[in-house]
């Protein structure tokens, strides 16, 4: 099939090509700025210079970013920084550079699930973006063993110069957290209040306020997951408790006929019965949101369960995918809590934390 795009990219190139009338040319003139920033100090280039590598990605803001506080002299301010205090900066910015990308990849999907009810033609897109989230998790996860190149001892000796800096602060990662779906009702401790109320003031609350107010993406994927249950042409749940039954049953027939004593293999029964039963029995399943135990409603659990025993049907591939790689985010997520809640042990073992939180002991709350 021929690229759509293509005939309106030759018009648009012969229009540029007719109309060229001199020794400059409108392609030329987009690669103008009229206030290129010079890469290698902080003045102006003439108008008419080319744009390039340094002035696109303005490497002079950038790399002007990484400020050291500590002294290795602690009584002269003019003594060079401690060595690694720059090291430790330079991968915390770049875990910010990264959660700002993972933002845009989520609101970008979010954006899909909010314009249309009808996303099916938007799922390889959602996919792909969800692919390089869950690229970019996998590469935060690892930034952790650079971490761990740089002992206690030399961490310690700068430390005293971050006061109450912390990376319980980081304000993208909270709003990561919300517009993901982590809500009041799943944190242990310091809830919403403490982050708007305490932490976060001026932009950066009003940022937070807003990130807490929109639809997460949790939300969306509820929605659209019931909407699938719904509009199901076959009552899925008939046919998934008959199958499930009729496996139970056959279950303690094989036990039966490889020795295991009747009572036994009954009890068995009973218990796969009761579990099952909490996972399709509308009022069992409530009880479990309503402890906590489960995230999504009772029909959007039935779509996904559909959609991963029906994974290879060609209408459900992409949905299929889609969850899975959901999942790679969760666990990621819950993987560099647990990386990061590591690297502090190592670092500070019980002490508080520079932010105000117990150190290790909040750590563990939030992965636990």
């Amino acid at each position: 099939m021929p690229c759509p795009y293509a005939q309106l990219i030759v018009d648009d190139t012969k229009h540029i090509n007719d109309s060229d009338d001199s020794d400059n040319s409108i392609v030329d003139e987009v690669l103008m700025t009229k206030t290129a920033v010079n890469g290698t100090g902080n003045h102006h280039q003439s108008a008419n210079e080319p744009l390039n590598y340094a002035t696109y990605l303005r490497t002079d803001l950038l790399l002007s970013a990484l400020k050291c506080l500590s002294h290795t002299d602690p009584l002269d301010n003019n003594s060079p920084p401690v060595h690694d205090e720059h090291f430790f900066i330079l991968i915390h910015q770049v875990f910010e550079l990264w959660f700002k990308q993972l933002l845009f990849e989520i609101d970008s999907i979010r954006h899909i699930f909010t314009k249309s009810d009808n996303v099916i033609p938007s799922l390889f897109n959602i996919n792909l973006r969800l692919k390089r989230s869950v690229k970019i998790l996998n590469i935060l996860v690892d930034q952790f063993e650079l971490l761990d190149s740089m002992t206690p001892i030399e961490f310690l000796e700068f430390r005293g110069y971050l006061s109450a800096g912390s990376g319980f602060q980081s304000l993208q990662f909270r709003i990561i957290e919300m517009k993901l779906g982590l809500t009041d009702r799943f944190r242990s401790s310091f809830k919403t209040k403490y982050f708007t109320g305490t932490m976060f003031k001026g932009e950066q609350n009003v940022e937070l306020e807003q990130a807490i107010n929109e639809e997460s993406l949790l939300i969306q994927i509820e929605r659209w997951l019931e909407t699938i249950y719904e509009n199901t042409s076959f009552d899925f749940l008939t046919v998934f408790t008959s199958s499930v039954e009729h496996f139970i049953e056959h279950g303690k027939k094989q036990k039966i006929m490889n020795g295991v004593a009747v009572e036994t293999a009954e009890r068995d029964v009973e218990t796969s019965k009761r579990l099952f039963a909490s996972m399709i029995d509308s009022s069992e399943y409530q009880k479990l949101l309503n402890n906590n135990e489960r995230r999504i409603s009772h029909k959007a659990m039935l779509a996904a369960l559909m959609i991963s025993l029906y994974h290879q049907q060609p209408c459900f591939q992409q949905a299929y995918q889609m969850l899975g790689l959901l999942m790679d985010v969760d666990a990621l997520m819950a993987s560099w809590r647990y990386k990061h809640m590591l690297m502090v042990q190592r670092q500070i073992g019980r002490k508080p934390g520079t932010g105000g939180t117990g150190g290790f002991s909040y750590l563990q709350q939030t992965i636990t």
